[in-house]
């Protein structure tokens, strides 16, 4: 299985994921024109998430990140807030090949952290 289609696998079984996320109520819809303001379907929009405000389970979706790195992050942050991605090769787990990986989904946004474990 080469490098291209173990993406295209992860995006296609987050795909299949977060539909299951989307409230029944009101789906956001393509013609609306804005990504989801949170979740891990802004990832599906072209959005990021920030890792200062991101739960554990939103986390996860990320390539390379379960939930004991999830953890990680979520504890890291309740210690000294993120500044920029980079700082979380501070979090136990994330090297410099999975910080690569993840980079590109991440933004930190200066809103507050979350410090919910």
């Amino acid at each position: 299985m080469g490098r291209g289609s173990a993406g295209a696998a992860f995006a296609l079984a987050a795909a299949l994921w977060l539909f299951g996320l989307v409230p029944a109520a009101r789906p956001p819809l393509a013609s609306d024109g804005a990504a989801p303001r949170s979740g891990p379907a802004r990832l599906l929009f072209g959005g990021t998430l920030d890792p200062n405000r991101a739960d554990a389970a939103t986390l996860e979706v990320l390539p390379g990140i379960g939930p004991v790195r999830a953890a990680a992050i979520v504890a890291a942050r309740c210690e000294r807030t993120f500044r920029s991605v980079s700082e979380l090769r501070r979090v136990p787990g994330i090297g410099p090949r999975t910080l690569e990986r993840i980079a590109p989904a991440l933004a930190v946004t200066g809103a507050p952290a979350r410090c919910v474990q």
